[in-house]
């Protein structure tokens, strides 16, 4: 259907020009109407302000800001030592730590290494600025997965005010920042702040420091240097671990046992820096970034002592050391062509990741949750190369074609240099490459109305992780395992009116050797592919300002995601006697069919202002063979902002927030295919938020 709409409309004689109404909206959806009213592109992109979430939320997880985009669900873990499960139309729902399936950049870094792991501990959300993702088919020019995200710091200092916040809730919450702005033709921010919590439930304290700076100079109206530098210190992310259903049931706040035991927990350190040269040519604009960065991990785990016996053991304790770099150029032109207007983008960049790998036994002698005996010591080292080409073409006032064509390189290698009796050289290489296409249009129906479509080729590669072990007990890369390549569709209409703007996408997905557990046996997790699968799925996304003083606007998903092949699972390694069989038609683990946010905001004046906000998520099934569910939900929570009148000393803005209004008990993350029917990691009860914003007064004479 997809296809013949796109042939169609070559076919089709332009219309004469037609003016969008002027639809001055909202930051939760206004980037999108600006994509369709100035450059009417086909790509599903979502944009949201953090300041305007930052009123309202904590935002101390990126799932706050997640749960407001089409296509997306984000489940916070309440977890500091596990980042946030995310995934994109179903991708990345089988991460059981780190996310998958989708690329993340921060402040044009990226927070996705070279091997495809993301990781996102170390966004400073609190501190403003602007979040934009792109999903769907055009997603594959710009990432191996279902989805690329930008995360952008706020940069224009100009009518910004130093700040200073402190925020206390429920849990032991308390956290303190600022924000301050300097500069006029060399403009500067410098933002950072602290956060510590005593869980919500048993064994889960976290304590983190996070720092941001930033610095723009334009030596003259062609060029600007941006350079931009982060950090995070986490010394310590308690690990409560999961639940099985009985102990969910009987009390949420309860840990894991063994997380008790063995103490599990987490401490991240985290530096990197980053530059950026753009420099405007005529018709032409040109832009060198590099980066470079390091990150180190160590993390207790709670492997039983009896798992570590085995020779082929890595032990309970992880200690990671990475390095990582790289550049990238982009350039695009703008020319008038025969056929109409087109613009021209490219890019090139090269990503390079080295890490030191060490685990070690988590007990000495009877003491549990202590750092033993070396166990595992590699030296991994991943590679990614990529090329991107695109075409917008304008062939008339009402139609927009876009191609795009991405090739991918990546290398990884690793080096065992811990070769002992039963633990063999596990050393390996692993290599893979891919061109992935893209074809889209948009055609503007009537002033109001745009229709746009997509056809393309993704792909998701293993991570080092995923790579580690064979699930045939043999020594070396497990090389047999593939990317899953999918081939993806998807037709839009999106409505631009004087009150009501809204946009309705149906989509489907078909991937090949998508990347599932095979076994997990003595501490070691190996991956497989499966035979095919196949996801489809609607998403809806509204704006209703239906007075001066109310708005709503809200997102509902619908996604059927399943094995279309079965296929079989290897128990554990050596794969022997008759494996268990997956049949076709179950659905994937950790992907729920339905969600929905809705957001009803009240702004009284300028200096009142409140907000009610809804989410459902409905049951989720956390195994392969479909045996087990987690429960869907249904909660609500509550804003209230209050701007004081400025004083001398500042003007401060308040903000109270309930969450969990009517204290309900849910599982806010699934844990698939927990061999131990660990699924639940439950959320918290009702929780305030109290916090204090204020705007310092100008130094300025």
């Amino acid at each position: 259907m997809l296809s013949s709409l796109l042939l169609a409309g070559l076919l089709v004689q332009a219309q004469e020009p037609r003016e969008l109404p002027d639809t001055r909206l909202p930051a939760v959806i206004s980037a999108e109407q600006r994509r369709i009213e100035q450059q009417r592109r086909p790509d599903a992109l979502i944009e949201l302000d953090l300041v305007d979430l930052a009123r309202r939320k904590p935002l101390i997880d990126i799932a706050e800001v997640l749960s407001e985009m089409p296509g997306v669900i984000a489940r916070p873990r309440n977890n500091g030592a596990q980042d946030t499960q995310i995934q994109i139309r179903g991708f990345g729902a089988r991460s059981p730590f780190g996310v998958r399936g989708l690329r993340v950049e921060y402040d044009g870094i990226p927070a996705t290494a070279a091997d495809g792991q993301s990781q996102m501990g170390h966004l400073d959300l609190s501190a403003g600025g602007r979040v934009s993702l792109i999903r769907g088919p055009f997603a594959a020019l710009y990432t191996n997965g279902g989805g690329y995200l930008r995360v952008d710091g706020r940069r224009d200092t100009a009518g910004n005010s130093d700040r200073v916040n402190l925020a206390l809730g429920s849990f032991g919450q308390r956290r303190v920042g600022f924000e301050l702005n300097a500069g006029d033709e060399l403009r500067g921010t410098l933002s950072g702040n602290r956060y510590r919590s005593e869980g919500s439930r048993e064994h889960s304290r976290a304590e983190r420091t996070l720092a941001a700076a930033r610095m723009d100079w334009e030596p003259d109206a062609a060029s600007r240097l941006s350079l931009s530098a982060h950090h995070q210190d986490q010394p310590l992310g308690e690990d409560p671990q999961t639940l099985t259903r009985a102990e969910f049931e009987r009390d949420r706040r309860l840990a894991n046992p063994a997380a008790v035991l063995y103490d599990t927990r987490k401490s991240t350190r985290q530096s990197q820096l980053g530059a950026s040269y753009t420099r405007q040519l005529e018709q032409s604009e040109w832009s060198l970034s590099v980066y470079t960065g390091e990150r180190q991990i160590d993390q207790y785990l709670s492997v039983p002592r009896a798992a570590q016996v085995q020779p082929a053991s890595g032990g309970g304790v992880i200690d990671l050391g990475r390095d990582y770099h790289g550049w990238s150029l982009r350039w695009s032109r703008q020319t008038e062509l025969a056929l109409g207007q087109a613009e021209f983008s490219a890019e090139i960049r090269d990503e390079r990741l080295s890490e030191d790998r060490l685990g070690y036994e988590n007990f000495v002698g009877n003491q549990l949750g202590v750092r033993g005996q070396l166990r595992r010591n590699e030296r991994n080292d991943s590679r990614a190369r990529d090329a991107m080409f695109r075409v917008d073409l304008d062939t008339g006032p009402d139609w927009r074609w876009s191609a795009g064509v991405r090739r991918n390189l990546t290398d990884y290698q690793s080096l065992d240099r811990y070769i002992v009796s039963g633990n063999p050289d596990d050393s390996g290489e692993y290599a893979s490459s891919a061109t992935l296409p893209v074809l889209g249009f948009s055609y503007r129906i009537r002033p109001e109305w745009l229709l746009h479509g997509a056809l393309g080729r993704n792909q998701e590669l293993p991570t080092l992780a995923e790579l580690a072990y064979r699930s045939d007990a043999g020594t070396g890369f497990n090389t047999e395992l593939r990317p899953a390549r999918a081939r993806q569709a998807e037709l839009g209409l999106r409505y631009a009116g004087e009150r009501v703007n809204a946009e309705l996408t149906a989509f489907q997905v078909q991937t090949t050797d998508e990347i599932v557990v095979a076994s997990s046996s003595g501490g070691r997790t190996s991956f497989q592919n499966a035979t095919a699968t196949r996801r489809r799925g609607l998403e809806l996304s509204a704006l209703w300002r239906f007075s001066e003083q109310w708005t709503a606007r809200g997102i509902a998903n619908w996604l059927d995601a399943r094995y279309s092949v079965g296929y079989s699972r290897c128990p554990q390694p050596p794969c022997v006697g008759i494996p268990p069989v997956i049949a076709a038609g179950q659905r994937l683990p950790g992907v729920p069919a339905r969600s929905a946010n809705l957001v009803l905001v009240y702004q009284a004046q300028d200096d009142l202002g409140a907000s009610l906000e809804w989410q459902a998520v409905s049951a989720t099934p956390a195994s392969d063979r479909n045996q087990d569910r987690v429960p869907g939900y249904a909660v609500g929570s509550l804003s209230l902002q209050w701007l004081a009148p400025p004083a001398r000393w500042g003007q401060p803005r308040f903000t109270l927030r309930v969450d969990n209004l009517l204290d309900r008990r849910y599982s806010a993350s699934v844990i698939v295919n927990e061999a131990f029917g660990r699924y639940f990691e439950p959320a918290p009860g009702r929780s305030l938020w109290l916090g204090v914003d204020l705007a310092l007064p100008s130094c300025s004479p």
